[in-house]
């Protein structure tokens, strides 16, 4: 019996891998020491993906998985520094999807996470030093998260549970900023949350909301603010923090609701029931 030699197993291995995982593209680039990267592209079947991974600097981790039917969606990953952790899933049906995740800095760590997203994006930015990001998006149609992070130790996870049509935004500067949003059968809805200073904390929640916006800015220090808006249609929600150690809290539900906060100076504490 003829036995293959090592360039011949080789093709024949490269072929039977193609044979279920068609049309894929995996591009990677490392500068430095200690740098870690892997990418996924084999389970059947995925077609016509892209997995682009740039690592400069020393003991950079990412990693990128298109598995489980994901078709024409694109991964990229870019991270510039020491220590910075960058995980991306796109599985279970995900297509014509897209995530993206910078980092700039040491020690941040971003996941990004969708399943069954069809034409849905998330965006993690991270500059700075011990960053937390998430974005979470399962399933999600047409819909989109941004988490932006400039300075350290800031915290920012955005959730998008069966939404169509929805976006998260998350913008971080100063640091130990924490900020989250939660959205569950949204439709056409809008959460965004803008954090300037440091040792703020703000919360948007949206459950079986339509067509409704919750915003909340803080800039100072140690504010907090939460926005939760259930069975809400057609609605506003604003909550402004100028200042430090303010509190508001704004519950919303019904349609055609309006609540607005605006607190400037220290220590007040607000509460809107609608």
């Amino acid at each position: 019996m003829k036995t293959l030699t090592p360039i011949a197993a080789a093709m024949l291995m490269a072929l039977s891998v193609n044979t279920s995982a068609n049309n894929n593209t995996a591009l990677l680039f490392q500068l430095g020491n200690g740098n870690m990267a892997d990418a996924d592209q084999s389970d059947p079947p995925i077609h016509n993906n892209l997995i682009v991974q740039t690592q400069i600097g020393g003991i950079n981790n990412s990693g990128a998985f298109q598995t489980t039917g994901t078709n024409n969606s694109v991964t990229i990953q870019l991270q510039t520094g020491e220590s910075n952790f960058a995980r991306s899933f796109q599985t279970v049906g995900t297509s014509h999807s897209s995530s993206l995740a910078n980092q700039i800095g040491s020690s941040n760590s971003a996941v990004i996470n969708q399943d069954g997203a069809t034409a849905s994006s998330a965006l993690i930015n991270q500059t700075g030093s011990l960053h937390r990001g998430a974005v979470f998006q399962s399933p999600a149609t047409t819909s989109s998260a941004l988490l932006n992070q400039i300075g350290s130790l800031h915290m920012g996870i955005a959730t998008q549970f069966s939404t169509t049509e929805t976006s998260a935004l998350l913008n971080q500067a100063g640091s130990m900023n924490i900020g989250s949003t939660f959205q569950s059968n949204t439709t056409a809805s809008r959460a965004l949350l803008n954090q300037v200073g440091f040792s703020h904390n703000a919360t948007i929640s949206q459950t079986n909301v339509t067509a409704s916006s919750a915003l909340v800015n803080q800039v100072g220090s140690m504010n907090g603010a939460t926005i939760a808006q259930t069975g809400a249609a057609l609605s506003l929600a604003s909550t402004t923090q100028v200042g430090g150690n303010n509190m508001h809290n704004t519950i919303q539900t019904g349609t055609g609701q309006i609540a607005i906060a605006v607190q400037i100076g220290s220590g007040n504490m607000g509460m809107i029931t609608q």
